[in-house]
């Protein structure tokens, strides 16, 4: 085979899914491909997705984390600028807009990378940080929910009385136990307490520790 001819080869088999080429499902991790006895090197997505997919993925999801980051970013200087948003059932909103914009800002765009790349290129020290983080934000978003749920419940069942008890004191020891709580269920992994990551040189990944969980479970 000449070399315009290989290169030719070369093109077509760069435009081809991974999957069509290699039967692997989409989870393709590097290899040649012999045509007409020419080795042809293709490069391979470890994450298994194809260009295209890529490209449609980062551009949804960007703008995705433009909003989140954008909204609760107005939702927070709404309600702290504003003096008619200044009241105490709409701090815990503020507390779950604080939560929300930080997944949006710090977790999101990361989390898109290692998933479209198929692995982890930040290092095994901010793996540990991020990973510790979207427990701590996601947990803290979840129990800031609830929080606004219980407010609401109590507001209407318990009118009088409740909104007696609802002092900006009990406000703010409410929103703190709910990121205490939730930075405790994160803390113990930074210390040690997770499963031990073996280190791929060529592939290294960045997963929550399970062990965690199950020792939670059991």
């Amino acid at each position: 085979m000449t070399a315009k001819a290989a290169v030719a080869v070369e093109d077509m088999l760069l435009m081809m899914d991974n999957s069509t080429l290699y039967g692997t499902g989409g989870n393709a991790t590097g290899g040649n491909v012999t045509v007409a006895n020419a080795t042809v090197a293709v490069p391979h997505y470890p994450s298994g997705y194809t260009l295209p997919q890529i490209v449609v993925a980062s551009v949804v999801v960007t703008m995705l984390m433009i909003v989140v980051v954008v909204g609760n970013m107005l939702v927070i200087i709404a309600i702290t600028t504003e003096k008619a948003l200044k009241n105490i059932q709409n701090w815990f909103i503020a507390s779950l807009a604080v939560a929300d914009f930080f997944l949006g800002l710090v977790i999101m765009p990361f989390s898109l990378a290692n998933e479209l790349m198929g692995y982890w290129i930040f290092g095994i020290w901010w793996c540990d940080v991020h990973s510790a983080m979207d427990v701590l934000l996601s947990t803290a978003s979840i129990m800031n929910l609830c929080l606004i749920s219980l407010d609401r419940y109590w507001s209407i069942t318990q009118a009088v009385e409740y909104l007696k008890k609802r002092t900006p004191v009990r406000a703010v020891v409410m929103i703190g136990a709910v990121w205490v709580l939730s930075a405790l269920i994160c803390i113990p992994p930074l210390l040690g307490w997770k499963v031990e990551r073996t280190p791929d040189v060529q592939y290294p990944k960045c997963q929550v520790s399970v062990r965690l969980c199950t020792d939670v479970i059991r």
